[in-house]
């Protein structure tokens, strides 16, 4: 069919005067509208989209329209979806009415002989505010661009759109020049604000939004106005739904206004071993400046990063005799005034503590200080990122004990304390807080040393495995590739027609699949589609097993049937729309899942552009639950190198998703009662975590998720309801967990990017453990 292109749209009235609206549809298959109330501008509707007088898809019309602003006019009323052009070639007209009103929308088109205009009402933009000062947006442009932020027609900052997302409908999805920004402190005044971008030339882009923030919260607003004690509870909701944050690189003005809550005063007697010689006169001068006074220090020469037990044990012996901790650093860390007086008061008041460490800080080259905020301990992070061992404390006891491995190096030193006890979280405190400024480190020695130390840990655990040193950013690294046992693996594909999704599904993880001598179980959830009928029936003659599920679409439900029919040891959740490129994805996630205390296993997913989809989900975003890292290409070294070493998260996606049937059916499966399609993997991960279970994400198993392409997104209109509601059971059952997620840091921001700022104000940043207190029980119809 061909169609030509008008430059704009033009406003035509529907049968009632009250309303004005437009629908054109684009060469490539996007159908874009508006709908306008002069009388009322400020409405917005929900727009029902018909084939051949079917409705088949349901779109809210709140995008902006730019051929409305330039009339000065409400212009977030707009709407743009991807039909798939097969749709459109089988169908003879094209129409769209409002629900529940049968008002038409524009014109209908007759797709086999009506030369449509294509008026492509596509975003070309997008403005977000985040929370608080945080915005973050998207541009549709080549190359980078610089922009200026306006705040009530004065410019106040400026971007570079260098990062990248993606936009659209899931059938239509681009690349798009992404962005976020923070502006001046001077608008957190409780008044309502109006911010608008412009190009550097001075050109307008047709992007806006409002604003409202407050000075440390509405919490804090409250608390400084007094007065006002029953309206605390409605502030600290406020701040959990809309957090705000401040840039990174504000940390030390941020840090001068929240500065870290006196330690309790401590008579314990503490230790100092300085493991090295260069750089030790920093050390030694910052003891000096200690506020805690019961210590001692003790200098053991070597080389960096090395140590000398027997030396130790002498320094114990002799001058420490009566230590009650030891706290161990490198030469040249720098600690804060109150580090040992923190130190000492932890372990006072946690004296079931085997050893703590804190977070740092980092001095970049041009002497701007950044924040090194760490999680509660992770021991997957340990042992490929070693990032606890450079500045840490351990009891005298448990010390003196590790002491008898001769380890030979920090991160030795640091993890033979867990010789014994293995992956054990429950017993090592983590101090939120910079404890220390820690010297830059040569990586390439400190990777080999690390690689040395886990492998040393591993074999006196008694666990195969290869250790291979990496190359980091920040921090060393190393990969742990544990040896595997044979296990009966299956493969659990839920999917409904959408044939090439599938198709390309299979045909790519195939090589992985063989490599593991892994079975596959393709769940058919009443797909209808003939061609996608006669794939499935002919599934079998390649070794394939299907099961047909009848009903509406929950996910946890199709998951649960297909554990009810295997007897496998290990089942890995699939999504039909993911694509390999590689067979050692599902070898490297059934070998994190050789620890027996590994409860699941996430993969590092992208887009097809390269963008990040999935890099672990972080608790707590906008009292919810987000995927990390998101603003970053898979090459991107995340912050503190995440996306280069395994570590622990609280929930991983189930778009790839390993676990043991046994751990699945111990928890009882995903519930599919109160969580049908969304959330179902974190409440999952959750309940295996309140099992005593880690979740642990792999950034060395990637694959490509075409995310929602089979089954579309939750913010359409006709499942914007049933997404809501599912998150109002997740904020009920695991509310502590969102609020303090132990593998984030407090210090962090929580307004939907996560480790994109600095939470404002932070929260609790009290010595915590790996664990939190159990979910809340919601009964069902609540």
């Amino acid at each position: 069919m061909s169609m030509s292109r008008l430059s704009r749209p033009q406003i035509e009235p529907l049968i009632t005067p009250k309303l004005v609206s437009r629908l054109a549809l684009a060469s490539d298959g996007t159908l874009s509208g508006f709908v306008y109330s002069p009388q009322a501008p400020e409405r917005r509707f929900t727009v029902e989209i018909l084939l051949d007088g079917l409705v088949f898809r349901t779109a809210y019309a709140d995008a902006f329209v730019p051929a409305l602003a330039e009339q000065g006019l409400e212009a977030s009323c707009g709407f743009a979806i991807a039909i798939e052009p097969n749709l459109l070639r089988a169908a003879r007209a094209l129409e769209a009415r409002l629900a529940n009103l049968d008002a038409p929308v524009g014109r209908p088109l007759d797709l086999a002989r009506d030369h449509a205009s294509l008026a492509d009402l596509r975003k070309t933009c997008e403005l977000r505010w985040l929370g608080g000062l945080h915005f973050e947006g998207w541009i549709d442009s080549e190359p980078a661009l610089f922009l200026e932020a306006i705040v009530d027609g004065e410019a106040v900052a400026q971007v570079h759109a260098t990062a990248w997302t993606h936009s659209g409908e899931p059938a239509a999805r681009r690349i798009v020049r992404a962005f976020h920004l923070h502006v001046p402190q001077r608008f957190a005044n409780g008044r309502v604000h109006r911010i608008s971008l412009r190009r550097g030339n001075g050109e307008p882009i047709p992007a806006t939004t409002v604003f409202v923030a407050f000075p440390d919260g509405l919490t804090g607003m409250i608390d400084a106005l007094g007065g006002y004690g029953a309206e605390r509870l409605r502030g600290k909701l406020y701040d959990q739904l809309i957090p705000a944050s401040l840039p990174l690189s504000d940390y030390v003005n941020w840090r001068d206004r929240f500065p870290l809550p006196a330690p309790q005063e401590s008579g314990l007697s503490l230790a100092v071993v300085v493991a090295g010689a260069a750089g030790t006169e920093q050390t030694l001068a910052a003891l000096d400046a200690q506020t805690h006074e019961r210590w001692m220090a003790g200098v053991i020469d070597g080389k960096p990063l090395s140590v000398d037990p027997d030396a130790i044990l002498e320094f114990l012996d002799d001058a420490a005799f009566d230590a009650h901790h030891i706290v161990i650093a490198m030469p040249g860390v720098v600690l804060e005034p109150n580090a040992l007086a923190r130190i000492a008061a932890a372990f006072a008041a946690y004296p079931d503590a085997i050893a703590l460490y804190g977070d740092l800080d980092f001095l970049a080259e041009d002497g701007r200080l950044w924040p090194l905020a760490f999680p509660a301990f992770d021991y997957e992070r340990m042992l490929e990122q070693g990032y606890c061992a450079h500045l840490f404390a351990a009891r005298r006891d448990v010390l003196r004990t590790g002491l008898e491995a001769r380890p030979d190096n920090l991160y030795r030193l640091f993890n033979c304390l867990l010789d014994h006890a293995g992956p054990h979280q429950d017993c090592i405190l983590h101090l939120p807080g910079a404890l220390a400024t820690l010297p830059k480190l040569d990586r390439a020695n400190a990777s080999y040393q690390l690689a040395a130390a886990s492998q040393m840990h591993l074999d006196a655990r008694g666990i195969s495995a290869d250790v291979i040193p990496q190359r980091g950013h920040l921090f060393p690294a190393v990969r742990i590739g544990r040896a595997m046992a044979y296990q009966r693996v299956t493969v659990v594909i839920p999917t409904r027609d959408r044939l090439p999704l599938l198709r390309t599904c299979l045909d790519s993880i195939a090589p992985a699949v063989d490599r593991c001598r892994a079975d596959i179980l393709v769940v058919d959830n009443d797909s209808a589609d003939p061609d996608t009928m006669a794939y499935l029936a002919g599934l079998a003659r390649r070794g394939v097993r299907t099961l047909r599920v009848e009903g509406p679409f929950n996910f946890a439900r199709l998951n649960n049937q297909a554990c009810t029919v295997l007897d496998s040891d290990v089942l890995c959740l699939l999504n039909n729309d993911i694509e390999a490129s590689s067979d050692d994805w599902l070898v490297e996630m059934l070998t994190r899942l050789a620890e027996p205390d590994v409860g699941a296993v996430g993969a590092l997913l992208t887009w097809p552009g390269g963008v990040v989809q999935h890099g672990g989900v972080v608790l707590g975003m906008n009292f919810a639950a987000s995927h990390a890292f998101t603003d970053r290409f898979a090459n991107d070294p995340g912050f503190l190198d995440q996306l280069r070493v395994a570590h622990e998260c609280s929930a991983v996606t189930a778009a790839c998703l390993a676990t043991r049937r046994s751990d699945y059916l111990a928890v009882g499966g995903m519930d599919e009662a109160r969580f049908a399609v969304a959330f179902n993997d974190v409440d999952y991960c959750l309940r295996l975590r309140q099992a005593g279970k880690r979740i642990v994400f792999t950034p060395h198993a990637k694959l490509v998720h075409t995310e929602s392409a089979s089954r579309g997104v939750d913010d359409r209109a006709d499942r914007r309801g049933r997404f809501e509601h599912e998150l109002s059971l997740l904020r009920a059952r695991w509310g502590e967990w969102l609020n303090e997620d132990p593998t984030y840091n407090p210090q962090l921001s929580r307004d939907g990017i996560p480790y994109s700022g600095l939470a404002w104000p932070p929260g609790p940043r009290n010595p915590r453990y790996n664990h939190l207190a159990p979910a809340r029980d919601v009964p069902l119809g609540f």
